[in-house]
């Protein structure tokens, strides 16, 4: 069996798209802890409408007015729904469940999300995945988690400091329902086309970031709560905003618009792109060694490398 990367560049985005998304989560991290979560939500979002209105001016052919009428009026339903769940709702259930538990700690609710892509792609493309496939996600999920729980640590120690545990949890499990189902309707989005060619990648991110603005400002102003939320922006709390930055540029740019291009080119296949995207976990290890210098235990490397087994099973099952 010879490898061709190109035969599996749908696979290497998503694993590129981990690595930007692992990378950000230690600097959303300390900015939800600084600002509070629904603070930075609201603020990364616009940082990154900003990045990427300049990124698809940039690179693509497209005025600004070509940006919101180039796009069919089903790429705006299916992404806008994909930005909204996925991004709008997930990532706010996500960054406060971080700011509770931690980053390896949170990062523990993240292989629910390949599960919750199944489940809705079933549903809304008709995905099919055969039994050698399901074996490589069930193994991949159980070596995430046995990754994530190989260190023992107290997240009781969360309560006081920054939030109830329990919520910490729940928000955990809906963040990760949220991008798993936000996977599968942006792939929906794919599946039409301009003329004969798909959205660009980028251009379909914009959509998303742009719909979950909208989305999140419409309630927050109906709410009359704007200046509460944006107050701890404005003062940069604990320097807050610097880590926002650094958060927004390798997840919502980078991390979201390569989840996208390798969603392009996992057509009909958003459980596949999702279960890599789960191996968030696995990525952090050496990353929480570089920064914070945590121990890597034996255990943690013996999960990483099943979770590792499960995805090549997952990309390999049809000629395993």
């Amino acid at each position: 069996m010879s490898f061709n990367l190109t035969s599996y560049l749908g696979e290497t985005i998503a694993f590129c798209t981990t690595l930007s998304w692992s990378i950000g989560i230690f600097p959303f991290t300390e900015a939800s802890r600084r600002l509070g979560p629904n603070s930075v939500n609201h603020f990364r979002l616009v940082l990154a409408v900003l990045f990427l209105t300049v990124l698809s001016l940039s690179f693509l052919p497209l005025s600004f007015i070509d940006l919101f009428s180039t796009p069919l009026p089903e790429h705006w339903l299916w992404f806008g729904l994909s930005g909204i769940i996925g991004l709008a709702l997930g990532d706010y259930f996500g960054f406060t469940s971080f700011a509770i538990l931690g980053a390896r700690v949170g990062s523990i609710f993240i292989p629910l999300a390949p599960a919750a892509a199944l489940f809705a792609g079933y549903f809304i493309i008709g995905e099919r995945i055969n039994w050698i496939g399901l074996v490589g996600i069930v193994i991949t999920i159980a070596g995430v988690i046995w990754v994530t729980i190989s260190k023992q640590e107290n997240v009781t120690t969360y309560k006081l400091e920054h939030g109830n545990v329990r919520k910490g949890i729940v928000f955990g499990v809906l963040a990760s329902f949220c991008q798993g189902v936000g996977v599968v309707l942006a792939n929906k989005g794919f599946t039409y086309k301009q003329d004969v060619s798909d959205l660009a990648f980028f251009h379909a991110t914009w959509i998303r970031m742009i719909a979950a603005t909208a989305i999140i400002y419409i309630i927050t102003l109906a709410k009359g709560n704007v200046k509460n939320v944006l107050k701890p922006v404005f003062e940069n709390k604990n320097n807050g905003v610097v880590y926002t930055f650094a958060g927004t540029f390798f997840g919502p740019v980078m991390g979201v618009s390569l989840s996208m291009y390798a969603v392009s080119l996992l057509e009909n296949k958003p459980s596949i792109a999702q279960t890599i995207f789960s191996l968030v976990p696995v990525f952090i290890l050496p990353l929480s060694y570089l920064f914070y210098k945590e121990k890597i235990t034996i255990k943690s490397i013996l999960g990483a490398l099943i979770a590792i087994v499960g995805v090549l099973i997952l990309i390999w099952r049809n000629i395993i």
